[in-house]
């Protein structure tokens, strides 16, 4: 047995995480602990339980309208974070904050409010009138099947490269974020974007909270990972925020949500839950969740997937910056 003489001569293990066990409600989870370890890097992406998720998604959307609020604070915090990306060509013009769009009657240059299946005739489809058609000779070259080039395997084999990307577009590209933020501010798609905007509002404010809603999600949608939660609360930063396009309120927060995180369902998990049902979990029709799910794609430029890396540092950066700076502007 090994004798010490100096308590200084045992070996020190580094500092980590200890085990707890994860929250079962909103109500275990305590912010300035999670702001900690998300901003000593001691959680991540892989390390959030969906707890974590859904509260983080929750305080970021409240904080945003809180900071929407007060249009000189919330220019003041943006332009720290445009920074933060190394954008220093911050605009003095600005979408207005305090008001978002009135409602207004359905979408006509994006089509959102037409049926989804167009409207056939049965006349013109019988088998009678198909048979009398005439057949052109320019239909009878276009229903002739051409063959595709041939590949040999060896070939595709030879050409193939599995090497990692050394550029993927899911990771933090300054270049790409810049041209972003620039065609955003064109006139037309911020014409685009205010009728785009229309669809999200509600005529009242529901009578749940966003924790209230959140947590129904989750009763009645509990395949959503956490994936999906923080692709939502990252995506709902970066159009608020960053980019500036969306006012959100407590009028069109709810929709906002909705269809971020059935676009991000969609487009991540490999198994989601059907329209209907879902629709039915968020209150609205099978319809309007459609136009919602479009209309948003738009507002984000079909952009939804978010590399690990980006995602890290909303968690790490983007969160604690915007915790922090609400925190420490407003009287809770």
């Amino acid at each position: 047995m090994a004798y010490v003489k100096d308590l200084s001569d045992i070996p020190l293990k580094p500092l980590q995480e200890t085990f707890v066990d994860d929250p079962t409600s909103l109500e275990e989870i305590y912010i300035d602990e999670l702001i900690f370890d998300l901003e000593h890097k001691l959680k991540n992406i892989n390390k959030l339980s969906i707890f974590h998720a859904i509260y983080i998604l929750s305080q970021s959307v409240q904080n945003i309208i809180k900071l929407q609020s007060d249009p000189v604070l919330f220019q003041q915090f943006k332009n720290e974070q445009l920074a933060n990306h190394e954008f220093t060509r911050v605009s003095s013009h600005s979408l207005l904050r305090s008001h978002t769009p009135p409602l207004s009657p359905p979408l006509k240059f994006a089509k959102l409010s037409q049926p989804i299946y167009p409207q056939y005739s049965f006349k013109e489809s019988t088998p009678d009138s198909l048979a009398n058609e005439e057949v052109t000779p320019d239909s009878i070259e276009e229903q002739e099947p051409k063959e595709p080039p041939y590949i040999p395997i060896k070939q595709l084999v030879k050409e193939l490269k599995l090497d990692p990307v050394s550029d993927p577009v899911t990771n933090l590209n300054l270049d790409s974020f810049k041209k972003e933020v620039l065609f955003n501010r064109d006139s037309k798609r911020i014409e685009q974007n205010q009728h785009l905007l229309k669809i999200f509002n509600l005529v009242k404010v529901p009578p749940l909270t966003i924790d209230e809603f959140l947590l129904r999600i989750k009763t009645y949608s509990s395949s959503i990972s956490v994936s999906a939660y923080i692709h939502t609360a990252s995506m709902m930063f970066k159009l608020c925020i960053l980019l500036d396009i969306i006012p959100l309120s407590p009028v069109n927060v709810y929709r906002f949500i909705l269809a971020s995180l059935r676009c991000s369902t969609k487009k991540l998990e490999d198994v989601y839950q059907k329209q209907k049902s879902f629709a039915t979990v968020g209150g609205v029709s099978t319809r309007d969740l459609y136009r919602l799910e479009v209309g948003f794609l738009y507002l984000c430029n079909f952009k939804l997937v978010l590399g690990e890396a980006t995602l890290n540092k909303f968690l790490n950066q983007d969160f604690v910056d915007l915790h922090t700076f609400v925190k420490e502007n407003y009287q809770s």
